[in-house]
């Protein structure tokens, strides 16, 4: 059988085709096992419990090709049950057509039409009982050193237009330390409703800059520091060194009859 061309709404901003969503989901997950070593999530800091209640907005800083893959993988992790959604380039979006079916939208970048468009659309989705938004809004990439932070005015005027939405900072960083493959690291800051952050776009913007700034700052001592306790593991990946090494290393376990342990850090 022949399938027609998919047609999407012209009334919706956004849609999460099941489909489409598990097995995308499925192949994110083999993915960051088959290239970091591990994703770690810092303690203390995550959406309240009481925020399943009102919309939530997670912003991040925008470090790497990796972070749209990471947040869809993030959002099932640790906000399951919640619809999520979040923006793309449109061009870029139109390049990959797979995130239509993901909940992602498109916006046009640089035009009052399309900052007008991103605020539409980002209301209508937050509507929706128990919706999520992520959020990158230094829109390009930025070293995660970088400062001051400084992130696009739209954000700002999304807690003007959506007061009662939840905004939390979350801080990325990719890195490696002790193995072969890197690793990602996770923080994030408090969350704080739109009308706490300030009287006027300006105030806010520059609330939630400095909040997003508060939160890299805090990762980056953690992931400084390289204690694990401090972290929380999300998922674990390959380890080892490299293939010969390893294959040498499982041969002499084997017949030493001892279980062999590929990480670089557990080598005696």
């Amino acid at each position: 059988m022949k399938l027609g061309p998919l047609v999407w709404s012209t009334t919706r901003p956004a849609r999460i085709i099941p489909a489409a969503h598990g097995p995308f989901l499925r192949y994110i997950g083999w993915s960051l096992r088959r290239h970091f070593r591990a994703v770690r999530l810092a303690h203390g800091g995550a959406a309240p419990e009481d925020s399943k209640y009102y919309p939530l907005v997670v912003y991040l800083n925008h470090a790497s090709w990796w972070d749209p893959l990471l947040m869809l993988w993030l959002g099932k992790r640790l906000y399951p049950g919640r619809p999520q959604y979040g923006p793309m380039d449109a061009v870029e979006l139109d390049r990959y057509g797979i995130f239509k079916a993901l909940g992602v939208f498109g916006v046009e970048q640089g035009t009052i039409a399309g900052a007008r468009s991103f605020l539409r659309n980002s209301a209508a989705l937050l509507s929706e009982p128990g919706a999520m938004l992520w959020l990158t809004p230094q829109s390009r990439f930025a070293d995660v050193r970088e400062r001051p932070v400084r992130l696009a005015s739209g954000i700002a005027h999304l807690a003007m237009r959506m007061p009662e939405a939840m905004f939390v900072p979350m801080a990325l960083e990719y890195g490696f330390g002790n193995e072969r493959l890197p690793e990602i690291h996770v923080c994030f800051g408090d969350a704080l409703k739109g009308s706490a952050l300030g009287g006027g776009p300006r105030e806010i913007l520059e609330a939630l800059e400095a909040r997003l700034e508060s939160t890299q700052d805090r990762l980056a001592g953690l992931v400084r520091d390289r204690n694990l306790d401090a972290f929380e593991l999300l998922l674990s990946g390959r380890g080892g060194t490299s293939l010969p090494y390893d294959l040498w290393r499982r041969v002499l376990a084997g017949l030493r009859g001892k279980k062999v342990v590929l990480e670089h850090s557990q080598i005696q």
